[in-house]
């Protein structure tokens, strides 16, 4: 199980990001990878998917737990904010069904595209902010402090089942650096607002997926089987 958990968390991220240079390497050119219906953005939105798919398994996991409600609004929480940012992802189906943009919308998107996160800041740079730094404090630099400290979450912590394990670090450090990595190697395989993108969603998917594990684990254990065995 913890040689599974080492490839899923850590080094599926790790191939995540060699895989376009991989790519390149042997297709000769990065056409497939980019632009709005290359492998980068499609990756983003089907990593969103599935987070959204675990969080809706975790809320019929937790009805089993009496969880508190605010682990209840965190998961409900998780999804609106999954569910925006894949449906802004693919322009609400405008990549994939080629609809043009409303004259009145291409006055107000500077991209001429039917989403939200090309018309103000608000939408696009403070949600990207504010994820970046939620990813850097609880999803790396929290984890490693408790980790090389010896610090176990208890329980009984209001927060414990929201906190990011050491399961989000890898992917975490990888959000972290992608734009030092950028500006110090110069390559053009990887673009590093599309890639960070499609890092953002595969930390919110491992972080769904972890946390969908751990209530897994907890509802078996807390299980009336588990408890006759006992």
């Amino acid at each position: 199980m913890k040689y599974k958990n080492l490839l899923i968390y850590h080094g599926f991220p790790l191939f995540i990001m060699v895989f376009p240079f991989i790519w390149v390497a042997l297709a000769g050119n990065d056409r497939a990878l980019k632009g709005e219906l290359g492998m980068v953005e499609l990756g983003t939105f089907f990593f969103l998917v599935i987070a959204i798919g675990l969080c809706i398994s975790s809320l019929t996991v937790i009805r089993r737990l009496e969880p508190s409600v605010y682990l209840k609004a965190w998961i409900v929480i998780l999804i609106i904010g999954a569910t925006y940012f894949a449906l802004e992802e693919v322009s609400y189906g405008q990549h994939v069904f080629h609809w043009r943009t409303a004259e009145a919308w291409k006055a107000l998107n500077d991209q001429n595209e039917t989403n939200l996160h090309n018309v103000h800041a608000l939408f696009d740079q403070v949600p990207r902010a504010l994820l970046t730094i939620g990813i850097l404090v609880g999803g790396v630099v929290l984890p490693l402090y408790r980790y090389f400290r010896g610090i176990k979450l208890e329980e009984s912590n209001r927060f414990y089942w929201q906190w990011p394990t050491m399961d989000c670090v890898t992917i975490g450090l990888l959000v972290i650096l992608i734009r030092p990595f950028q500006m110090v190697v110069h390559t053009h395989v990887i673009s590093t607002g599309e890639t960070k993108e499609m890092l953002f969603a595969l930390f919110i998917l491992l972080y769904c997926l972890s946390l969908h594990s751990r209530l897994r684990q907890k509802a078996v254990i807390d299980s009336p089987a588990a408890a006759r065995h006992d």
